[in-house]
């Protein structure tokens, strides 16, 4: 059985000796934020989901003010990574129908209604696409695709106020907007790093030139070890059986797990070397909060009381928990073999492993011209890119 915590030690320990942790620090970073969606991209989609929300409205006969249109998942958190194998992103857009009656219809009778309010615009949003609890709008020539998830108000749900359309459950409660809220407050608190670390930063901004990249906001260590995970989850099933894709970790799970450790590494006040030892301690704590008492599994939705995103684990022969277990140990072996290379001469093979082919473009995209100029960055990264606050959904700003 690996010990997760010993490996972070040993990985950390190999890039102390060999003066590298810096280096790997600013390409990682730097990987990471050419995957995400850019902020031309991020501009257009939100105006085109603000025109579909007024549209919506429109066609369901509500005033625009009792449709409230916003991002959801991984666009409310800032965690987006482009999707292998798609260069288009999946970005949910989560629509709450407060108007009077469409809390009194039926689950299938309200999605339907509302795929209905979506057709009529093909030519810009392109023909939507039912799914599971969302319709799917393609958006033909944009990088982005939208999957629209309509909620109505709750019932009974612990006093949450929102629910959705279940094929197996008729209706599920949701609180995505909390749940958001919850990730970004935790985000936006910062580790506090060893002496040597800061130091490091003056030193290294006096001799060496900036990476071409905007500010990466390498001490938003959180968003940063989330994309990642996500990243070498999603190369790592690519070629999978359909089995092992169908039970693979969800983001959520990761999500929420990361989270959790680290809020307690910082309720713990601990300090650390570089972002990266605060990464790398992050993704070694997460399995110590899934709970498992009497054989069963949770991982509870932290805002909404009741909700155990790790159900499906407790009825599947332990096909899910099985495979979280193993993702986290490749994650760990790939980490760990992945900087035990030389970073100025890491072959492409390890990277394509750990990050896939977009993770290699961007990668070399990444690079310095000389590879001892890597301080730029790194004095101007720690003003962080991402919300000081937490999102504020239908907002002018939920897009950040």
């Amino acid at each position: 059985m690996k010990n997760p915590p010993v490996v972070a030690q040993r990985i950390l320990k190999s890039l102390t000796d060999r003066s590298e942790l810096r280096q790997w620090e600013v390409l990682i970073g730097g990987l990471l934020h050419r995957l995400e969606l850019d902020a031309d991209a991020r501009a257009d989609a939100e105006r085109a989901y603000k025109a579909l929300g007024a549209s919506i409205a429109r066609k369901l006969n509500i005033p625009e003010h009792d449709v409230i249109v916003s991002p959801q998942g991984s666009m409310a958190t800032q965690t987006t990574i482009r999707p292998r194998g798609n260069t288009n992103f999946d970005l949910d857009i989560f629509v709450e129908l407060l108007g009077p009656g469409y809390d009194r219809l039926g689950p299938e009778q309200m999605f339907s209604l509302f795929g209905k309010a979506l057709e009529g615009n093909e030519s810009v949003t392109g023909v939507p696409e039912e799914k599971r609890r969302c319709w799917r709008l393609p958006y033909t020539g944009k990088p982005y695709y939208f999957d629209v998830t309509p909620a109505v108000k709750g019932l009974t749900y612990a006093g949450q106020g929102m629910r959705v359309r279940d094929p197996d459950t008729q209706w599920a409660p949701t609180n995505p907007r909390e749940f958001a809220d919850w990730f970004c407050e935790i985000a936006k608190h910062r580790f506090q790093f060893s002496e040597t670390f800061y130091r490091s930063l003056v030193m290294d901004s006096a001799t060496v030139n900036p990476l071409p990249s905007e500010k990466i906001g390498i001490d938003d260590v959180l968003r940063r070890a989330v994309q990642l995970m996500k990243l070498h989850r999603d190369n790592m099933y690519w070629e999978a059986s359909q089995h092992d894709k169908d039970t693979n970790p969800i983001s959520i799970i990761i999500v929420t797990l990361a989270a959790q450790a680290y809020d307690d590494l910082r309720a713990s006040g601990a300090v650390f070397s570089s972002p990266l030892d605060a990464a790398l301690t992050l993704v070694a704590k997460m399995p110590e909060f899934i709970d498992q008492t009497n054989g069963i599994y949770k991982v509870l939705n932290p805002k909404l009381a009741g909700e155990n995103f790790a159900d499906k684990w407790n009825h599947d022969g332990k096909a899910r928990a099985n495979q979280f277990g193993r993702w986290h140990n490749t994650l760990l072996d790939d980490l760990e073999n992945l900087t035990h290379l030389n970073a100025d001469r890491a072959d492409e093979a390890t990277i394509r492993k750990v990050f896939g082919a977009a993770g290699v473009d961007a990668w070399n995209a990444s690079r310095p011209a000389a590879p001892t100029q890597l301080g730029g960055l790194i004095s101007s990264g720690l003003a962080s890119a991402n919300p000081k606050a937490p999102i504020n959904p239908g907002s002018s700003n939920t897009l950040g």
